[in-house]
C-alpha cells in the first residue's frame, strides 16, 4: 500500500509540474526558478517559520504545503499548493491550502493564493484556486464559474490583491510557452505521419471541437477522432457555415493519431482552449506558431502579427460606424483587430460587439481550409456568423463593391509569375471601398520604387496618406520579407501640396530569439501612431514630404537622419576595424602571396580613378560623405564572377562575408588602397574598409578618399553607411547620389578613438603576417605612420576615461 501511495504521489507531482509549466511558471527551485517543494524549504528559515506548528497530522507539530510558488527576487510566497492523489480528496486539499497553510501566510503578513490540485493523470484531475479577500477565502472565477487552471504569473499578481476582484480573464501564455507546446504538438503530428501543410488544420479542428464540447470529448482511442470531427461539424453548422463544415477535420483512419490525440487534447486543455472568449486570439496566435512548420509560405500567406494588425486598425480609426473588409482574410487577424478596437475604443460590451460585427466585418479567402480557420477563429470569439466567405474576392458575386468604409489587408505575396500581383489586390480593395474610404495594406517594399505606372495611376485617383516600413524580421521565423504599410484614401486625387507621412519601425516591441519572437523594450509602434495622427517629424523615425507622380514612395528617401552620437560612431567604427583585422588574420597566407607578387612586379595596383578614367560622383556640401570621397561603381569587367579562377588576388564582392572578400582569384587589375566598399546587392550597405590591394566587382560602390583624407575618416564613413543601410533594399538600390549627402560628423576625439583601434588592430595583423619579412616591413610602415599621428597629439589619446575604457575593451 505505501508503494502504491508513493506512485500516486509521484504522478500528482508530475501533473503539478505540467500544470505550472503550461502557464509559464519556472518550476526550477530558486534562485533560478519559482517553485519550492517540501524537501527544499529547509534552506529558507523565514518560510519554515510561517508554517511552524501547522502539521496535517493530529497532535500538532510542523507542517508544510506540498509546494510553494515564490517571487524569486524577494522569496515572498505567491501561492501555496496542496495536492492529493484522488479526485474525491479535492475538498480536503482545498481546506488544507486555505485554512491551514494559506492562513499561516496571512498571519505572517502575506496574501498568497491557495491552490488545490487533485488527481494523478492529465485527463482526470481538478484544480481549485482561492484568493484572500481581506476577511475570507473566495474561489477565483471566470464568468461566474470557478476556474479550473493555475493562473499565470501576471494573473496571480492581480488575484493576490486582497481588495481586488476574484473574477479572472484568462490571458495568453508567453510566446516561449506557446513555442514549446508547438514543438511538442508538431512532434506528435509528425509521428502520426501528418504532412506539414495539413497540421494547422488538424490542430484547429481539435481546438474547435474541444471548445465546442466544453471539454467533454471522449479521450479513449475508439472515440476521440470521431468526436473531434462531430463537434467541429456542429460548430460550423451552428455558425451557419455548413459549406465549411468538412474543411477542418482529422483522419479517423489514422491509427497512430488515434493514440496520440489524447495527448494533443491534453496540451490544448492546459492552454485553456476550452474557455476561450472573444478577447483572446488563441487560434490565430497558435496557428502563427505552427505556420513555420507548414510550408504555407509557398502560397505567400504571411499572417500578420496581431500588434501590427491593431496598428493598422488604429491608423484607420476603425469605429462602430465602419464596415471593415479584408479581401484576403487568412485566419482573420485584421477582422479581429477591428473587433478588439470596438471593445476598447467604443467601449462596447462583448455581446454588443458580437451583434454588431455580424454585418460590419467582411472577409474573403479562396483557400477552403484557411477560410475555415478564419470562421473558427470568429466562432471562438463568440461570433461565427460574420461575413467571412469562402470565395475569390475577384470573382465572387458577394463581393461588396463600394460598400466598405475601411479595408485592412495583407495580400498574398507572389511566388510565381502566374500568381496574382499585390497591386491587383489593392485595386480590388479600393473597388470595395465607398468614396473617401480608408485603406491600410501591407505590400512588398519593392513596389514602393518599382511599379511606377501603377503608383502614378493610384495617385491620379486616390490620396496617399502614409507609408511605414516594418521590421525586417517581422514575419520570421515563418517567412522573410521586406514589407511596408501603405495608407490610402479612396476617390480623392492626391493633392500636390499635401505632405505624405513616411516612417520606419525598427523596434516593434519584439525580437527574434531561437526561432520565436519574444517581447523587448523600446517599441516604436505607439510613437509612429502618435506621429501619424499629429503629423510630426522625428529624425530617424518619421518625416513628412510632398510627392509627385514621378517620386518613389520608399520611406528611406524622406525620413531625416537622426544625428549619430560620437559613441555610436566609435562603436560602429570599431566593428568595421575588427572585421578588417579578422579577414587579414584569416587570409594571411593569401595576402602574403599577393604582396610578394606586387613586390616582384608581377602586378601593380592602380588608383581607381586613374584605372577607370571616369568622372567621379561627388557632393560639395561640407561635412558630407561626398565632400570627403569620390563615389564610383566597382570594376565593370568583373560584373560576372563565374569566369574567375582560383588565384591569389583579393576580390571584393556584394556577397563577401570576410570584410567583403569574395575570394582570391586569378585577376591582375587591382585597385590601390585605401578605400571603402559598399555592396549594392547581397549584404546591402555592409560597408568595409579595404587596406590591402584588391579588385572590386561592379555590384559594389567604391568610395575613394580625396587627397589628404586620413585613414580613420574611412572607418567613420563606413560606420555611417552601415547605420543608414536600412534606407536601401533590393528595390531601392544604393547609388552614389543617394549616399553622397549623408552627414559625416568628424571630430578630433572620434578620429583619435579610431586611430587607437587601428593601432591595436595593426599589432594583431603584424603577428599574423610576420612569417614574411617583406610583408612585416610593409605592415610595420603602415603601423608606424599611424603611431606618428598619435605621437603628434599624445594628449588626445590620454585625456579621457572613456577612451581609456575603449583601450581596455579592445585589449580584452
Amino acid at each position: 500500500m505505501p508503494r502504491l501511495a508513493r506512485v500516486a504521489e509521484t504522478r500528482t507531482e508530475v501533473l503539478l509540474t505540467e500544470l505550472l509549466t503550461a502557464q509559464g511558471w519556472d518550476v526550477r527551485r530558486p534562485p533560478n526558478g519559482e517553485l519550492l517543494r517540501q524537501q527544499e524549504y529547509k534552506d529558507y528559515p523565514h518560510l519554515l517559520d510561517i508554517f511552524r506548528g501547522k502539521s496535517k497530522k493530529s497532535g500538532g507539530g510542523d507542517g508544510l504545503p506540498e509546494a510553494l510558488l515564490v517571487d524569486k527576487a524577494t522569496m515572498q510566497p505567491i501561492a501555496v499548493i496542496e495536492v492529493k492523489a484522488t479526485l474525491s480528496d479535492l475538498p480536503k486539499a482545498i481546506r488544507e491550502a486555505t485554512e491551514e497553510y494559506g492562513k499561516s501566510c496571512i498571519h505572517a503578513g502575506f496574501t498568497p493564493l491557495a491552490i488545490a490540485v487533485a488527481g494523478t493523470s492529465e485527463d482526470d484531475f481538478s484544480v481549485s484556486v482561492s484568493k484572500w479577500t481581506g476577511h475570507k477565502w473566495r474561489e477565483a472565477t471566470y464568468e461566474g464559474n470557478a476556474i479550473g487552471w493555475i493562473p499565470n504569473r501576471a494573473d496571480a499578481a492581480i488575484l493576490c490583491i486582497p481588495g481586488g476582484s476574484a473574477e479572472l480573464r484568462p490571458t495568453i501564455p508567453p510566446p516561449e510557452v506557446l513555442a514549446a507546446r508547438a514543438d511538442e504538438i508538431n512532434r506528435l503530428l509528425r509521428e502520426s505521419h501528418i504532412k506539414d501543410e495539413f497540421r494547422p488544420a488538424v490542430v484547429a479542428a481539435i481546438m474547435l471541437a474541444l471548445w465546442h464540447s466544453k471539454g467533454t470529448l471522449r479521450k479513449d482511442p475508439a472515440h476521440i477522432l470521431g468526436d473531434i470531427n462531430e463537434e467541429c461539424k456542429k460548430a460550423f453548422w451552428n455558425a451557419k457555415k455548413p459549406d465549411l463544415a468538412d474543411s477542418l477535420r482529422v483522419d479517423e483512419a489514422n491509427e497512430t493519431l488515434r493514440v496520440k490525440a489524447k495527448r494533443l487534447v491534453t496540451i490544448l486543455e492546459l492552454l485553456n482552449v476550452a474557455v476561450l472568449t472573444a478577447e483572446h486570439d488563441y487560434l490565430g496566435q497558435l496557428y502563427e506558431t505552427f505556420f513555420r512548420y507548414t510550408g504555407g509560405n509557398t502560397i505567400g500567406q504571411y499572417f500578420t502579427p496581431r500588434h501590427i494588425a491593431r496598428l493598422m486598425a488604429d491608423m484607420c480609426d476603425v469605429s462602430k460606424r465602419d464596415i471593415t473588409l479584408d479581401p484576403a482574410c487568412g485566419t482573420g487577424g485584421f477582422l479581429i483587430a477591428a473587433m478588439n478596437r470596438l471593445v476598447e475604443v467604443d467601449k462596447l460590451s462583448r455581446d454588443a460587439v458580437v451583434k454588431l460585427v455580424k454585418s460590419h466585418l467582411i472577409g474573403f479567402d479562396d483557400e477552403p481550409v484557411t477560410a475555415a480557420l478564419c470562421v473558427a477563429n470568429m466562432i471562438l470569439r463568440g461570433d461565427g456568423s460574420t461575413g467571412v466567405k469562402h470565395g475569390n474576392c475577384f470573382t465572387s458575386d458577394e463581393y461588396p463593391v463600394g460598400k466598405a468604409s475601411v479595408v485592412l489587408m495583407n495580400p498574398p505575396f507572389p511566388h510565381r509569375k502566374t500568381d496574382t500581383p499585390p497591386e491587383d489586390f489593392v485595386d480590388r480593395a479600393l473597388a470595395g471601398l465607398s468614396q473617401r474610404g480608408r485603406l491600410a495594406v501591407i505590400l512588398p517594399g519593392s513596389i514602393l520604387v518599382k511599379k511606377e505606372e501603377w503608383r502614378n495611376k493610384l495617385l491620379r485617383k486616390h490620396t496617399l496618406n502614409g507609408v511605414v516600413d516594418l521590421p525586417g524580421e517581422l514575419f520570421q521565423p515563418y517567412a522573410s520579407a521586406t514589407t511596408t504599410i501603405v495608407l490610402v484614401t479612396k476617390g480623392v486625387p492626391h493633392p500636390a501640396d499635401q505632405p505624405v507621412f513616411f516612417a520606419r519601425i525598427e523596434n516593434d516591441g519584439f525580437r527574434l530569439r531561437k526561432g520565436t519572437r519574444i517581447a523587448r523594450l523600446g517599441s516604436q509602434v505607439a510613437d509612429v501612431l502618435r506621429a501619424y495622427r499629429q503629423r510630426t517629424v522625428v529624425p530617424g523615425l518619421c518625416g513628412l514630404s510632398t510627392i509627385t507622380t514621378d517620386d518613389e514612395w520608399a520611406p528611406g528617401s524622406y525620413i531625416p537622419t537622426r544625428p549619430l552620437s560620437a559613441k555610436d560612431l566609435l562603436e560602429e567604427s570599431e566593428l568595421v576595424c575588427r572585421l578588417k583585422s579578422s579577414a587579414t588574420v584569416k587570409f594571411a597566407p593569401q595576402i602574403i602571396a599577393m604582396m610578394d607578387d606586387i613586390d616582384a612586379g608581377h602586378v601593380t595596383p592602380v588608383p581607381y580613378l586613374q584605372l577607370s578614367g571616369k568622372e567621379p560622383s561627388h557632393n560639395s556640401a561640407k561635412g558630407t560623405i561626398g565632400s570627403y570621397f569620390s563615389i564610383v561603381y566597382g570594376q565593370p569587367e568583373i560584373e560576372d564572377k563565374s569566369w574567375l579562377s582560383d588565384g591569389n588576388r583579393a576580390v571584393v564582392a556584394s556577397g563577401g562575408i570576410d570584410n567583403g572578400l569574395y575570394g582570391f582569384c586569378d585577376f591582375d587589375s587591382l585597385l590601390a588602397p585605401p578605400f571603402v566598399t559598399v555592396p549594392r546587392t547581397g549584404s546591402i550597405g555592409e560597408a568595409h574598409v579595404q587596406e590591402w590591394p584588391c579588385a572590386v566587382t561592379s555590384d559594389c560602390l567604391v568610395l575613394v578618399p580625396h587627397k589628404g583624407v586620413a585613414l580613420p575618416v574611412l572607418y567613420a564613413a563606413a560606420a555611417v553607411l552601415r547605420r543608414e543601410k536600412w534606407r536601401f533594399n533590393y528595390g531601392r538600390k544604393i547609388t552614389p547620389d543617394r549616399i553622397a549627402p549623408f552627414k559625416l560628423p568628424i571630430t578630433d576625439a572620434l578620429l583619435d578613438g579610431i586611430a587607437v583601434c587601428l593601432e591595436r588592430a595593426a599589432s594583431v595583423e603584424r603577428m599574423a603576417l610576420c612569417g614574411d619579412a617583406a610583408i612585416d616591413a610593409t605592415d610595420a610602415k603602415i603601423a608606424e605612420s599611424r603611431l606618428d599621428e598619435i605621437r603628434k597629439h599624445p594628449e588626445r589619446v590620454l585625456r579621457g576615461v572613456a577612451l581609456e575604457a575603449k583601450l581596455k575593451e579592445w585589449e580584452s
